[in-house]
């Protein structure tokens, strides 16, 4: 890996994967978020306070899952969720600890393999 901020690596990455399918790309830890990359659809559908919504609903949420892991304890930790919609796909991961990870956004268009998004994820966060 390059001397670059892992962050725009990643979204470097992340845009040569999955082009112009990739809507999405921010990080988090337990203080707050920051969005490295998104696309002209995301900043015209979500304002500040959607964002911030996600952040706590979402992100949070996710984190504050320890009950799935007891339910699936034969594969380990949870490392993060993805969620399929009509027209898109998010992913959250949480590669170093449950207090920081990174979320990512992609249009319907975009067929994610999930263990591939993980390795990228990974490659920068891992």
């Amino acid at each position: 890996m390059s001397e670059r901020e892992p962050t725009t690596a990643l979204v470097e990455r992340l845009r040569e994967a999955y082009g112009d399918g990739l809507r999405a790309v921010a990080t988090y830890d337990r203080e707050g978020y920051t969005v490295h990359y998104r696309d002209a659809a995301v900043t015209a559908a979500y304002d500040d306070p959607d964002l911030d919504a996600i952040y706590e609903d979402v992100v949070l949420g996710d984190v504050n899952r320890g009950f799935e892991e007891t339910l699936f304890d034969d594969l380990g930790d949870v490392e993060g969720k993805l969620r399929l919609f009509a027209d898109g796909t998010v992913a959250h991961f949480w590669p170093r600890s449950d207090d920081a990870g990174v979320l990512v956004a992609f249009d319907g268009s975009v067929d994610v393999a999930v263990r591939t998004l993980h390795g990228i994820v990974g490659e920068h966060y891992g």
